[in-house]
């Protein structure tokens, strides 16, 4: 029973990503370049590879992937002033010591403020997950961003 639920709920998620790349195709036919960022595809594809990495039964998928979902919404919020910050910042023609600086200390409170997320999160997952599936997280998580980036290059 727990394995067809898990068959399910996987086959849910990858219905959900093929839908999402087929539709971003379908925006960019005729267009040449790289395709834009698509954050749906991207997180469907995400939890997929978590799910199956982690070895997670449908019960944890259940619970574990809304709330990891939501600590990833999370952190990019936190991250969106500094990103738009060095985007103005790359084409400045006349950039100063002090819009380093900023962006400096711009970087190190989104890197307290992710870790800060990162803890209490942590926290929640420890009440739902083996201490083993929780490394297996840490490392597929980490794993499935190396890939990712060096896929998009």
């Amino acid at each position: 029973m727990k394995n067809s639920n898990f068959i399910i709920c996987l086959a849910a998620f990858l219905l959900l990503s093929l839908q999402s790349f087929a539709q971003n195709r379908e925006r960019n036919n005729g267009r040449g370049g790289r395709e834009p960022f698509d954050q749906e595809e991207f997180m469907a594809k995400r939890n997929i590879y978590l799910t199956e990495k982690m070895a997670l039964t449908a019960e944890e998928t259940a619970r574990f992937i809304p709330l990891d979902n939501e600590l990833m919404r999370k952190k990019f919020e936190v991250g969106r002033e500094c990103r738009r910050f060095d985007r103005e910042l790359r084409t400045k023609n006349n950039k100063s010591d002090e819009d380093f600086k900023k962006l400096l200390k711009c970087r190190e409170e989104e890197k307290e403020k992710r870790d800060k997320l990162d803890k209490e999160y942590l926290e929640k997952f420890k009440k739902m997950l083996s201490a083993e599936k929780i490394l297996k997280y840490q490392n597929a998580d980490k794993d499935f961003f190396d890939d990712f980036f060096r896929d998009r290059r």
